[in-house]
């Protein structure tokens, strides 16, 4: 890790495509890396250590409903290769994901959310 300032944008502008379909972000994004995740273990005279174990990691975010996307299509869907590409330049990419949650769609915004997860959740930083 570089010990130098980043003067360029740290955040605000997303970007986000769905199989190659690009959205428009209207709300937050949101997203966990997979990976391992640990959990203390205690005994009842000390903390003994901890476990590990394998943890899914989701890109969430504010999309804005278009006519030619079948909402539909998306709710309960799999096999979806996400990106989001953040201000600050890095790229999470979400591989063979599935969508969760029930899909609402705010008709007086045209908004609806889409949270998809998976076992392969990455980030690419740029140097």
């Amino acid at each position: 890790m570089s010990g130098s300032l980043y003067r360029g944008p740290l955040a605000g502008l997303a970007t986000l495509t769905i199989n190659g379909v690009s959205f428009n972000v209207v709300g937050e994004l949101q997203w966990q890396p997979s990976g391992n995740q640990n959990e203390t273990l205690k005994g009842q005279s000390a903390v003994e250590g901890f476990s590990a174990m394998p943890n899914q990691g989701f890109i969430q975010a504010t999309l804005r409903d278009r006519r030619d996307v079948s909402i539909s299509d998306l709710q309960g869907g799999s096999g979806f290769n996400v990106v989001a590409v953040q201000a600050n330049g890095k790229v999470i990419t979400c591989v063979n994901g599935w969508q969760v949650e029930a899909i609402n769609v705010n008709t007086q915004e045209g908004t609806f959310e889409f949270r998809v997860e998976s076992d392969t959740v990455t980030e690419d930083t740029v140097s």
